[in-house]
């Protein structure tokens, strides 16, 4: 009975002892998984990589993917990476999820023809066929104020991705400045072919009578000589007509 009881008790301490060092192995298993979920890693650039290649990179350092959205982008090719977060070189713990938003390659879309139209025309088109105006350009050219010059991309199917159109636009030719003479004692029927020949207009012309003074002599004008006017400017004119 003794040595029995003695082997019982021989047992007991072993089933403990291996108790406790189950106990200690599990806990140091758990401390470890917690140092390692805690410790941060560098996030690798995946930008422009398929999706298998964005997971090669991130599976060793313990990272994950979480793909967040799919977008048209004519610089990257579709299933491909168009952005992450965090960006390459940022630190993240591990176990977490890079966040990815995915290409679905260029946007194709049919581009109407804007060529000579009017800006409000060529805008209003654009936007019923879906083609975004990226930018309006205004040069100095000889067509008339706000038509369009040149469109890019060009009418038919194109590849647009996140960029839009853009359009050359006329500002209008340049506007010539003149001198106003001094058009005062002068025949009136000569300087207004004069003023018409260099492109000015006359808007108003007034006559009434002025003692001692022929009929059809520019008696007073607008703007004064001497003062720099534009082809928009508009002038005005007072001649002399018969006495009654």
């Amino acid at each position: 009975m003794k040595l029995s009881r003695v082997f019982r008790l021989v047992a007991q301490n072993a089933l403990i002892g291996i108790a406790l060092v189950a106990t200690l192995a599990t806990s140091a298993l758990f401390t470890m998984r917690v140092v390692l979920d805690s410790r941060d890693v560098a996030v690798p650039a995946l930008t422009g990589r398929t999706l298998r290649e964005a997971e090669a990179l991130v599976a060793p350092r313990g990272l994950a993917l979480r793909i967040e959205g799919r977008r048209h982008d004519s610089g990257v090719p579709a299933d491909r990476v168009v952005t992450q977060e965090p960006p390459p070189g940022a630190t993240l713990k591990a176990h977490r999820a890079v966040r990815l938003w995915m290409s679905l390659g260029p946007k194709r879309v049919s581009v109407p023809r804007v060529e000579g139209e009017s800006i409000r025309t060529a805008r209003a088109a654009l936007e019923q066929a879906g083609v975004p105006l990226a930018r309006a350009i205004e040069v100095r050219d000889a067509a008339p104020e706000g038509t369009v010059l040149v469109q890019r991309p060009p009418p038919g199917e194109a590849d647009l991705g996140e960029d839009g159109a853009s359009l050359l636009v006329s500002r209008g030719p340049r506007d010539l400045g003149y001198v106003m003479p001094d058009l005062i004692g002068r025949d009136a029927r000569a300087v207004l072919d004069a003023l018409e020949r260099a492109g000015l207009k006359v808007t108003d012309v007034r006559y009434r009578s002025y003692p001692g003074v022929a009929p059809g002599i520019v008696l007073r004008q607008s703007p004064p000589a001497g003062q720099r006017v534009s082809a928009r400017a508009a002038l005005s004119l007072d001649v002399s007509r018969p006495a009654p």
